[in-house]
C-alpha cells in the first residue's frame, strides 16, 4: 500500500472517522494535512488513534470537503456558524470562503423587500405585506 493511501482513524471530539492520508492531505499547510504528515503532535486516546479536541459531528461535513472539494450540507442547515468557525480552525479557506457565500445569501434572502408609496401627505415605505416601516423624512427612525 502507498504511503499516500494509509488509513488513518481519527476521534474527533468522541466520534470517531476513518480516512486515508490523500484526503487529510488535499489541502496543503492545514491543521489536518499537518497532522497527517506528522508535523504536529497529536494526543491519541486509548486505542491509539488520533484524538481531536473539536466537534464531532460538525467535522463530518468538513471531511467530505476534503473528499470532494465542495461543501454539502442539508438543505437549511442551522449550523453555518459553527461549521466556519472548525473550517477556519482546520486552515481550510477555500470552505471558509464557501460558507462565508451561502451566509451571505442567506442575509440577501431574509432581508424584506422594502418598496415607496405615494400618499398625498408623505412618503411611505413598505415591506412585501404593506406593513409601513418609514413613515416621513423627519423620522429619526429608519429601516436597515
Amino acid at each position: 500500500m502507498a504511503e499516500r493511501d494509509r488509513i488513518i482513524k481519527l476521534n474527533v471530539g468522541g466520534a470517531l472517522y476513518t480516512t486515508s492520508k490523500s484526503v487529510l492531505t488535499s489541502v496543503r499547510g492545514g491543521f489536518l494535512d499537518r497532522v497527517a504528515v506528522g508535523e504536529i503532535n497529536s494526543m491519541r486516546d486509548h486505542r491509539g488513534t488520533i484524538f481531536i479536541d473539536r466537534d464531532g459531528h460538525v467535522f463530518r461535513y468538513v471531511l467530505n470537503y476534503l473528499r470532494t472539494s465542495k461543501l454539502t450540507v442539508p438543505q437549511g442547515y442551522k449550523e453555518l456558524y459553527l461549521l466556519r468557525e472548525e473550517a477556519d480552525f482546520y486552515g481550510l479557506p477555500g470552505l471558509v470562503a464557501e460558507i462565508d457565500n451561502i451566509l451571505r445569501s442567506r442575509k440577501r434572502r431574509n432581508r424584506p423587500r422594502l418598496s415607496k408609496q405615494k400618499s398625498k401627505s408623505m412618503d411611505l415605505i413598505c415591506d412585501e405585506n404593506g406593513t409601513v416601516i418609514f413613515e416621513d423624512d423627519s423620522s429619526d427612525f429608519f429601516y436597515d
